[in-house]
């Protein structure tokens, strides 16, 4: 089987072209898969017309798949993937009421957990024929445009994610199905790459309470500061769905926001790797939480 790997965008992405998941992986096809994702940290393999059960075994080749935890959005078959759908999302149970497009603010999936994940995979059932892009942020670069001074006072802090965080950007009120009262957990603000090794800025705005050990008004200052820094478009890569793209990213290194710019259906397929315990300047021990 002969592939190929195109770049897509000068911070993050690649498209792999001439692969059928339907087929059986060799080693020599899943290690150049593993190393695109790591130099790239967004692959797209594209045309994948597969089944659930499929898409299930392929994406345990690159890892422990992670049950998925809100019983709304479980697939019919298996809890080990989520339908992603506006269908799904409604500011009431009136079936006429407005459709709700969740991730749009930037994020890094399941942060609040002790354990992380390391990748998500969203297969593209059905794609609107504009908009409905996802952007993506490299933390890696965001963290080495930092001023020297920035580096410095962030080095070795913590931060404390919450799902239930109060410094919530996205303004979206939970539904009582949610995990209401937690997880909740500390990780590092600059993250070492358990694979490459690259130190990163390891944030999720919308779940985090603040600085470990500061106060909200400390913590606030210098979270938005950060803020401020991240989300700026030379850091970022915007993906184009095509019908059966199979994307997968690394969550170590990026965040991700869902666009909202479209009329048309939209059903995607997620599913999540299971990560580690997220690793900073101050060594293997410096995560913490109530709940994994």
């Amino acid at each position: 089987m002969t592939i190929e790997i195109r770049r897509l965008g000068e911070m993050a992405g690649a498209e792999i072209l001439g692969l059928d998941f339907n087929h059986p992986l060799d080693d020599e096809t899943v290690d150049t898969i593993n190393r695109a994702f790591l130099d790239h940290h967004v692959v797209c393999i594209r045309d994948q017309d597969i089944s659930i059960e499929r898409y299930l075994e392929v994406a345990a080749v690159f890892g422990e798949l992670q049950p998925q935890k809100i019983p709304q959005f479980a697939h019919p078959e298996t809890d080990l993937i989520s339908v992603l759908s506006p269908n799904l999302n409604r500011e009431s149970d009136d079936p006429k009421s407005k459709l709700i497009v969740r991730g749009t603010f930037w994020h890094t999936d399941h942060s609040y957990h002790r354990v992380p994940v390391k990748a998500t995979l969203l297969h593209a059932v059905t794609v609107p024929s504009k908009g409905g892009d996802t952007r993506f942020l490299n933390m890696h670069a965001a963290y080495e445009a930092l001023p020297d001074d920035m580096k410095q006072r962030i080095e070795g802090l913590r931060s404390v994610h919450c799902l239930t965080g109060r410094r919530n950007f996205a303004g979206r009120k939970r539904r009582t199905d949610d995990e209401v009262d937690g997880p909740t957990a500390a990780h590092p603000l600059v993250r070492i790459h358990d694979d490459s090794g690259r130190r990163a800025i390891y944030m999720n705005p919308n779940r985090m309470n603040g600085i470990e050990g500061w106060s909200d008004a400390d913590s606030d200052e210098l979270l938005d500061a950060l803020n401020a820094h991240c989300f700026d478009e030379a850091f970022e890569y915007r993906h184009q769905w095509k019908p059966h793209d199979l994307l997968i990213w690394d969550n170590r290194c990026l965040m991700h926001a869902a666009s909202d710019d479209y009329h048309e259906p939209r059903l995607m397929h997620r599913a999540l790797l299971r990560g580690s315990v997220p690793v900073g300047t101050g060594g293997a021990n410096n995560s913490q939480g109530k709940a994994a």
